[in-house]
């Protein structure tokens, strides 16, 4: 059993703590220092704005990812949140990557929807330049297709 997925820790849970932290302490200060009343509360827009867009930032780009995924040779092991799903390769309609994405994200289709569902989405190990396509998506790839023709 080899782990296949990176460690999305900092993405899911460190890095929106970041963010809607510090939005919410602007908010604070800026309510708790009287600036907000001065300017009728126009300067509360642009925080406004940026919870919105880091919530749907987040849920599109981090949220979606799955904790961990194993390889164990003629399957691949999914798990979020305590749900586990098994997908074997040639159940897999479908491997893509996003470059130039931080986090890179691999998306695996499957044929049958399981409890995680029919696309299921984790971030490989990180790659110091990653301008090219990913070594693992290339051998799952071929992995894939050897496991529908066999």
């Amino acid at each position: 059993m080899k782990k296949i997925s990176g460690s999305n820790i900092y993405f899911k849970k460190i890095l929106p703590f970041m963010w809607f932290g510090f939005i919410a302490f602007f908010i604070v200060t800026t309510i708790d220092s009287g600036v907000a009343g001065k300017s009728k509360g126009v300067i509360l827009i642009i925080p406004f704005f940026m919870l919105v867009f880091g919530f749907f930032l987040f849920n599109r780009m981090v949220w979606d990812l799955v904790d961990e995924v194993y390889d164990l040779g003629d399957e691949l092991l999914f798990r979020k949140n305590g749900i586990e799903q098994r997908i074997k390769l040639r159940d897999i309609i479908n491997v893509d990557c996003s470059q130039m994405t931080s986090p890179e994200r691999i998306t695996i289709n499957v044929r049958f929807a399981g409890e995680l569902g029919k696309e299921l989405v984790f971030n490989p190990p990180v790659r110091l330049f990653n301008f090219t396509r990913n070594p693992l998506v290339i051998e799952l790839i071929e992995r894939v297709d050897r496991a529908r023709n066999s």
